[in-house]
């Protein structure tokens, strides 16, 4: 199933696309977050995973105001509550489903959104997607 409106893939597509297991299907439960790395060929950006009911969505993890960590390196990510993800520099808060910016100095703008992929067995970042934001 396409997790964020992309035109559907074929198998044959999906050899030509770069792809990054980050999850099993079943690794993650409701409302859990999960950081993992995705390798470019200069450097390596953290980014993370959020579960949401039966949707998953993943964003670099880069604040949109000060371009630092959401998170203090422990992973968590959300408002205590879960409906929002939260910069713990600052207090910017994010919509998950969405990554637009609701409040805090972060001006509307968005989170780097990492495309999805989800298989019968896994979650994947189609990496050749992801706007990395520095062109």
């Amino acid at each position: 199933r396409d997790l964020h409106s992309f035109p559907t893939r074929r198998s044959s597509d999906l050899k030509k696309a770069r792809r990054q297991k980050i999850a099993l299907l079943d690794e993650l439960k409701d409302g859990q977050t999960k950081k993992f790395l995705i390798r470019r060929p200069d450097r390596v950006t953290e980014a993370f995973l959020i579960r949401r009911g039966k949707d998953y969505h993943a964003y670099l993890n880069l604040c949109r105001h000060w371009m630092v960590g959401l998170d203090y390196d422990d992973n968590d990510f959300l408002t205590e509550d879960g409906n929002w993800v939260v910069c713990k520099s600052h207090g910017a808060l994010y919509k998950t489903e969405t990554g637009e910016c609701e409040s805090g100095p972060c001006n509307g703008a968005a989170l780097y959104r990492v495309p999805l992929e989800q298989d019968p067995l896994a979650i994947w970042a189609l990496v050749d997607q992801i706007d990395w934001g520095d062109g």
